[in-house]
């Protein structure tokens, strides 16, 4: 609790730099109209997990992307892919000296449902799904990686200029559980645009089982974030 509560140097530089972009955004609602819905999100935090998990107590970049529906003015639903990478620790188990320096990216995907006041941008959410985490990899010289999947939706003749991807990590080993989180959040309608834009502050929770035959132990993640979003409706 006491790490929950002391805020992370590097969310506060992070939530003021926000704040000029969302003055910049109209303060309305998004049309209840508008039901269907793509988002991207990326943000900074912290892994609040005890040692010895990994990662435990290091500052974090974290990303998302998303797809949603919804049903009535007040209730959507949808998908969830995010990742909480610690910037500081090895990606590989084993790879410092001591089991505290395997500091691995947490990745999720989620089934979310979220609840809409009507006639407010407030938005509270809470999801369940598969959270994982990669321990040995290697490097792909032409794999496919989201820098290309952005020059695609950017470029269109970005194929036209590749063969095959840009290279990135590819996981041979890795392990996963049961995760969820929950979040709250606000957005705003851009001025005569179908995009909204957002802060939303989350906190994620999962039980990983350990791994006698590499010595890894069970331990329980939590990571907390603070993101901005861009959503397309």
């Amino acid at each position: 609790m006491r790490r929950l509560n002391r805020m992370n140097p590097l969310l506060c530089c992070f939530a003021l730099l926000m704040l000029p972009v969302l003055a910049a955004a109209q303060h309305s609602p998004v049309p209840p109209e508008q039901r269907f819905w793509a988002g991207l999100g990326i943000g900074a935090g912290a892994v609040n997990s005890l040692a010895p998990a990994p990662g435990a107590d290091r500052d974090a970049v974290a990303a998302s992307l998303e797809l949603g529906y919804r049903f009535t003015p007040s209730w959507a639903m949808g998908l969830e892919l995010g990742t909480v990478a610690p910037v500081s620790g090895c990606r590989e188990w084993a790879c410092g000296s001591s089991s505290s320096d395997f500091a691995p990216s947490f990745g999720r995907l989620l089934a979310f449902g979220e609840l809409r006041p009507r006639n407010s941008g407030l938005r509270l959410r809470a999801g369940v799904g598969v959270s994982r985490f990669c321990y040995q990899r290697h490097w792909s010289e032409d794999a496919w990686s989201m820098w290309d999947s952005l020059m695609v939706i950017f470029d269109d003749d970005y194929l036209y200029h590749v063969d095959g991807g840009s290279g990135a990590w590819r996981c041979d080993a890795s392990r996963k559980a049961l995760g969820g989180s929950v979040s709250v959040g606000y957005e705003w309608q851009t001025a005569d645009a179908p995009v909204s834009m957002g802060v939303r502050l989350s906190a994620e929770a999962a039980r990983f089982s350990g791994s006698p035959a590499n010595g890894m132990p069970a331990f329980g993640h939590r990571a907390v974030t603070l993101t901005l979003h861009l959503r397309v409706n």
